[in-house]
């Protein structure tokens, strides 16, 4: 149940009167604004209720002429009703607000003058927090009647999904042909279908949503992103209306359809870690709660390099570990506290390993990053490699001190006040990714080398840098290395 105004006015306590617009008070507000400017516009999103005193309309030499203009920005800008404050500056709204609203069909209401805007605030964030709340119960419940439903197969899922968010569902397989719909036979045209399958591959994002005959649509890979097996399509309001919602409702719903579509625990380990892998914690626990799949509090991510190292993964995965797909060196599993010590040498054959220190769930990036790095340490004569054992790890600790970030921000802080600021960085990036040879961090950069030449001058003219002196290289490296480090989240 979305707030709205009329959920709003029924908090006795605020004392608030509809002075005019009573066909609007069913309208969803998500947020209040205070604004005493002619044009507030610039504060706005949409769906506000604005609160205002009148201070704007004081000294006005056309108040109707003013209170028209004010009114036709509010709308023009989605604002849902006006909260209009008596005292300190009018003992009732004006005639010419009241007049300006009606003609732009806005909810006009008066605030008394014992009830503060922040009283007015805190009631809507409360209203809100509440329907969070109910929201995330709800959600959970749906999430396990998904979970209940995929024991009967991937057309329950689908049929109990279709059900619980009021519209249509569709499965498409890898080639994008249409492989189940629920209800039978709804939803738009194959070939529409087949086009936001297409659209979401080309995009490789994760979610994708859009609008097909007035309805809303989302649509979501089965499996990783970057390994899409298909899609799911669902069309329904409530994807526009309660859009996070929706998306983790449909979420768990491609991960179980992901699992039923290939079988078995592991391919679900296989989805979860997958999600961690991209960072995304939060629906990677909500899979493995709606399937009742315990999850470990930390990880510690495996690199898997050289001959082999597949078949290693493959045996890691069979003695408990959990497959994350591909990383920057190699092939990465995720394996719980302990394992490394006590099982993981045994398995590795052939292959070589960088492992990483355990690390929370939502910190798995970082520790993928950092079992790449060791794996890049590895060699025939030295084939597992320890993260904590490298001095890799010491400059890491080094970059990510508050030394680093002092040293950083001095040195960056005439550069990003600047308009190309940021185009000055990418500049120095790509010169330094590129071992200080102009050639390749121009094309890199996709600008010529002149080009390139330029902005660095003008770089180090604002950071004080000589760009031909080893030392001040060194610094610009490790001034785009902290960067490199404080991106990734590590």
């Amino acid at each position: 149940m979305a707030v709205t105004i009329r959920r709003l006015l029924a908090n006795a306590r605020l004392g608030l009167r509809v002075v005019l617009g009573h066909e609007g008070l069913d309208q969803p507000v998500r947020w209040v604004a205070v604004s005493e400017q002619p044009d507030p516009t610039p504060w706005l999103d949409g769906a506000e209720l604005l609160l205002t005193s009148g201070m704007w309309l004081r000294d006005q030499d056309d108040p109707a002429a003013a209170a028209e203009r004010w009114a036709t920005r509010l709308a023009e800008a989605g604002a849902r009703a006006v909260g209009f404050g008596l005292d300190p500056w009018f003992t009732e709204v004006p005639a010419e607000v009241v007049h300006a609203t009606r003609r732009h069909r806005l909810t006009l209401i008066e605030v008394p003058r014992r009830t503060p805007f922040v009283a007015v605030d805190r009631a809507v964030a409360d209203l809100n927090a509440a329907e969070a709340r109910r929201e995330a119960e709800q959600a959970r419940k749906v999430q396990q009647q998904l979970a209940e439903a995929g024991y009967a197969g991937r057309q329950a899922v689908a049929d109990r999904l279709a059900r619980e968010m009021h519209g249509w569902v569709a499965v498409l397989d890898a080639g994008h042909a249409v492989a189940l719909r629920a209800p039978a036979g709804a939803g738009p045209a194959a070939e529409a279908l087949t086009g936001l399958a297409r659209q979401g591959d080309r995009s490789g994002r994760h979610i994708l949503q859009v609008e097909l005959d007035g309805v809303p649509v989302t649509a979501v890979p089965l499996g990783p992103a970057r390994e899409r097996r298909g899609t799911l399509c669902v069309g329904a309001l409530s994807v526009g209306e309660r859009p996070m919602w929706a998306a983790g409702i449909v979420g768990t719903a491609a991960a179980l359809l992901t699992v039923l579509d290939r079988g078995g625990e592991r391919e679900l380990r296989r989805t979860i870690a997958g999600l961690l892998a991209e960072g995304d914690a939060r629906s990677a626990a909500r899979v493995a709660a709606a399937a009742d799949l315990p999850l470990p509090e930390e990880f510690a991510a495996v690199t898997l390099a050289g001959s082999g190292h597949r078949r290693a993964a493959e045996r890691i995965v069979a003695a408990g570990g959990w497959a994350a797909g591909d990383g920057r060196v190699g092939t990465v599993v995720l394996v719980i506290p302990g394992f490394t010590e006590e099982r993981l040498e045994p398995l590795l054959g052939g292959a070589r390993a960088g492992i990483a220190a355990p690390r929370p769930l939502d910190e798995v990036p970082a520790g993928i990053r950092e079992s790449g790095l060791a794996a890049e340490l590895t060699g025939p004569d030295r084939p597992a490699v320890r993260y904590a054992d490298t001095p890799v790890m010491e400059l890491d600790r080094l970059l990510a001190s508050p030394e680093a970030e002092r040293f950083t921000a001095a040195l960056l802080a005439p550069v990003t006040e600047t308009a190309d600021g940021e185009t000055l960085i990418a500049a120095a990036r790509a010169w330094v990714e590129a071992n200080h040879h102009w050639d390749p961090a121009a094309a890199a950069a996709g600008v010529h080398r002149e080009t390139l030449r330029a902005r660095l001058r003008r770089l180090a003219k604002l950071t004080g840098l000589d760009l031909d002196s080893p030392t001040d290289r060194l610094a610009l490296s490790l001034l785009m290395a902290t960067l490199a480090r404080r991106g990734s989240g590590a």
